[in-house]
């Protein structure tokens, strides 16, 4: 039996790093933007704990420390996973651009701080951090959406994918660490509600973070999918 001070590890180099690696190498067109997206959303993990370890969760690291490299980790695997998953799946390919009038790289800033608004505002009002920050990313999803709804259907599709991957990935955790949802997770701060021992939380979270990953570097980048002719 693992020790549960490296399940934190083990988990994201067994469940994500694999999935990562798999979509990373298959699609040499994508990688450029998994490898943008990994790392943005992988320094974005560490950051996230500052609120999520108050009232979610206090997860063990394997250097014993609140805040681990295993934050990173799983913000770039799944940060990088739930850019393309989409793409990959279903085949989409991004079409040539002849101007860059769709392009929204300076909405980045505002976007950003709609986010860090609605996030902090409502976790300063007492709602607990993981439902802040669903609330925050169906807002970032629906401004997306709002300017490019061509990206609806990615971003709904990439919020299944992105659930359906954090479910089954988290049915093959449970079986090599059961106890690890009832150590580390404050189940009296949430609903309690389990789905096959899964908080429903952590998968309404993969859903909304699918949301806004799906067509983030789509609709910053300017970029279209080919239409099916």
């Amino acid at each position: 039996m693992f020790d549960y001070q490296y399940a934190y590890l083990i988990g994201n180099l067994l469940i994500g790093f694999p999935v990562w690696l798999i979509l990373f190498f298959y699609r040499k067109d994508l990688r450029k933007e998994i490898l943008i997206v990994s790392f943005l959303i992988g320094i974005a993990g560490p950051i996230s704990e500052l609120w999520y370890l108050q009232d979610y969760w206090r997860p063990e690291t394997f250097t014993g420390w609140a805040i681990g490299i295993e934050d990173f980790l799983f913000g770039f695997f799944i940060g990088g996973i739930g850019s393309v998953i989409y793409e990959e799946i279903f085949g989409k390919h991004y079409a040539k651009r002849k101007n860059r009038g769709h392009h929204w790289s300076w909405f980045l800033l505002p976007v950003v701080a709609l986010f860090l608004f609605s996030f902090n505002f409502l976790f300063f009002v007492g709602i607990n951090s993981i439902y802040a920050s669903l609330v925050a990313f169906l807002l970032v999803a629906g401004v997306m959406i709002y300017y490019r709804c061509d990206l609806l259907i990615d971003s709904l599709m990439s919020g299944f994918l992105v659930g359906a991957f954090m479910f089954f990935g988290y049915l093959v955790y449970l079986s090599i660490f059961p106890e690890a949802i009832h150590r580390w997770w404050l189940l009296n701060n949430i609903s309690g509600l389990l789905i096959l021992g899964i908080p429903v939380e952590e998968l309404l979270w993969a859903f909304g973070w699918g949301m806004v990953a799906g067509p983030m570097y789509e609709f910053f980048a300017g970029l279209k999918f080919k239409k099916i002719s």
